[in-house]
């Protein structure tokens, strides 16, 4: 089984115990306010109440061999860093941290995260292509250009087999699975599969091609936006301050 910590219960660090929990992974938990704590008392936990900015505290609080740390400090920057570096001391080999600021990131760097995340904007570049877009569903930038996407099958692909569509060849994008409204699962296909009216395509490519492949629906983005700026939500578009 798995193991890791999670040093801090702020809104992130609750939210990723709760998916850990999911998983049947075994979890400590580390926070200084008791109440936090005792919060998690019937959930199958370890849970210590501790300061975590006490080094030696927590290198003996931290089992060996742990898979990976995940810390959350809430708003106090100081206190996360140090908590990175003490981790990365301890030889923690996966370091995941919240970070508030650009510059807050940089010094985790630095000091041994092995993954920054901010949450809320992560949140948005989730949500806001599915607000501008009426035909995507589900959206998931991976790394770099490519994404993950769920999306509505466009209507004039409705009857045409795997190998007639051809979405590589006409959108650059590569069918992961398929399946036929929600109620259906995804699973395997074969190339002579034909879509049917309902399909919801599972899909990888850059941003461009699933961009193309969404608008393909011939059905304006919302209030107008066009779907293709959302690539300025990637680093592709003019930069803005963070």
């Amino acid at each position: 089984m798995k193991q890791y910590a999670i040093l801090g219960l702020s809104y992130f660090g609750k939210n990723v115990l709760e998916e850990l929990l999911e998983l049947d992974a075994d979890v400590l938990i580390i926070d200084k306010d008791r109440e936090v704590i005792d919060a998690y008392k019937n959930y199958p936990v370890n849970a210590i109440v501790m300061d975590i900015l006490n080094e030696e505290n927590l290198r003996r609080a931290l089992p060996k061999g742990l898979d990976g740390v995940v810390i959350d400090m809430g708003e106090k920057i100081e206190a996360s860093i140090l908590a990175t570096s003490y981790c990365r001391k301890i030889g923690i080999p996966r370091i995941y941290v919240k970070a508030v600021t650009e510059g807050h990131a940089e010094i985790l760097r630095m000091v041994g995260a092995t993954k920054i995340v901010f949450p809320n904007r992560e949140a948005a570049k989730r949500i806001t292509p599915l607000l501008v877009s009426s035909g995507l569903l589900n959206y998931l930038p991976v790394s770099g250009k490519l994404v993950i996407a769920e999306l509505e099958v466009p209507e004039r692909l409705v009857g045409l087999s795997l190998l007639g569509a051809n979405l590589r060849q006409h959108y650059g994008v590569n069918l992961i699975s398929v399946k036929n409204g929600e109620t259906e699962e995804y699973g395997l296909f074969t190339p002579e599969y034909r879509f049917r009216a309902g399909d919801v395509a599972l899909v990888s490519g850059s941003t461009e091609a699933i961009e193309a492949f969404a608008d393909s629906h011939g059905r304006k983005a919302a209030q107008g936006f066009k779907l293709r700026n959302l690539s300025k939500l990637f680093g592709r578009g003019k930069k803005r301050g963070s």
